[in-house]
């Protein structure tokens, strides 16, 4: 092979290998680590459209629709409690986490397209620390035992978590609550909102809100029992 031949070769390796390398750092840059930025930051800086970001706010309450495919929702501040800041949509197409709910922190990664929403394919909750005192708090059974005396007026109960019953917020049930750790009567709960942080089966939990026609209990407030702190 002469000399020209050669350079010739050689420069055309030279571009096939920078060719490779731009390819490999393109697909290392899509699926890469992604930019940890706030809910504002989303919000305003038109220069993070098409990058991978990740970011934590709270869903606004009624944002969401999980029988949505993919789900959407909307998060905001989680300081923002005057709800008058910068709020950012998400379509997730991922499984929803059973904590999901009105108020809980939502952490989602995906990519920022141009309409300023993020499309997820992570997300994973942070839910709050809730304690309440059961003292005054009617026990399931006796929730129950009363009957249609409780329907529709508000109270307080408490009880055990059932085992494998917590699933994510959009259907029917919740969760539901036993009179005692082992069984006994059960009541279940309708709950939209955040479950506190802690909670698993055999929880003792402190539930606000009121009995429907149905004899499940629609709740407002969950709490652990503060005894379990």
């Amino acid at each position: 092979m002469n000399k020209r031949a050669r350079n010739r070769l050689i420069g055309v390796t030279a571009i096939v290998l920078l060719a490779v390398v731009a390819i490999f750092a393109s697909i290392g840059s899509r699926g890469g680590t992604a930019y940890y930025k706030s809910v504002k930051e989303i919000a305003e800086d038109q220069g993070l459209v098409g990058e991978r970001v990740k970011v934590g706010g709270a869903v606004v309450a009624g944002s969401w629709d999980k029988k949505a495919n993919p789900m959407t929702f909307s998060i905001r501040d989680e300081k923002d409690t005057g709800g008058t800041g910068a709020v950012v949509k998400v379509v997730y197409s991922g499984a929803v986490p059973s904590t999901f709910g009105d108020g809980v922190t939502a952490i989602v990664t995906g990519e920022l397209d141009k309409s300023g929403t993020i499309q997820a394919g992570e997300m994973i909750t942070k839910c709050p620390s809730k304690y309440e005192s059961a003292t005054g708090a009617l026990p399931i059974a006796d929730l129950v035992g009363k009957g249609e005396s409780m329907v529709g007026k508000p109270t307080k109960a408490t009880g055990f978590v059932k085992a494998g019953t917590v699933v994510a917020p959009g259907g029917d049930v919740r969760f539901v609550v036993t009179a005692d750790k082992t069984g006994g009567t059960e009541v279940k709960v309708f709950y939209e909102g955040a479950l506190p942080a802690g909670m698993v089966d055999g929880s003792q939990v402190v539930i606000s809100g009121e009995l429907d026609s149905d004899g499940r209990f629609i709740a407002t407030g969950v709490a652990m029992e503060q005894g379990q702190k």
